[in-house]
């Protein structure tokens, strides 16, 4: 039960957690969160280049390496969360398969009661419905921060 329990916590937090650095790489992908209205835009030492043609060349370049990189960031963000996603509900269909497994093997005596099953299943549900909420409020918070 223990075992199921938490890995039922790591899938749904990782589900949740998933979902929520989605939101936030679109938040930060809006146009008003573009490069030019970062402060990393506005470098003293591009603006203090007397030479307009090499400081507009150089801000283009500045511009286009930002870019790349935040995009491989939120990228390997993104990868590296749905990575811990998958392994997290592998984890916990593998645990719930190894009850079902034992329920089928074992004798009578040493089977698991279908109220005991039950009440697995209900720890599972409000594990989930305990940890959307936290979630819930956490891009709640996000969106009011960010509007």
């Amino acid at each position: 039960m223990k075992q199921i329990c938490e890995s039922k916590y790591e899938q749904e937090t990782s589900e949740q957690e998933y979902e929520f650095l989605k939101q936030q790489i679109a938040y930060y992908n809006l146009p008003s969160q573009s490069f030019e209205s970062s402060t990393i835009a506005h470098h003293p030492f591009i603006d203090s280049i007397q030479n307009l043609t090499v400081r507009e060349a150089l801000k283009k370049q500045f511009k286009e390496v930002a870019i790349q990189s935040r995009n491989a960031v939120f990228n390997m963000y993104l990868k590296s969360a749905e990575d811990q996603r998958e392994e997290y509900k592998k984890k916990h269909e593998l645990n719930i398969k190894k009850i079902d497994a034992s329920q089928h093997t074992l004798n009578q005596n040493e089977k698991l009661s279908s109220t005991f099953v039950q009440l697995i299943n209900e720890r599972c549900n409000k594990i989930s419905e305990r940890i959307q909420c936290i979630y819930k409020y956490k891009r709640q918070c996000f969106q009011s921060k960010s509007n």
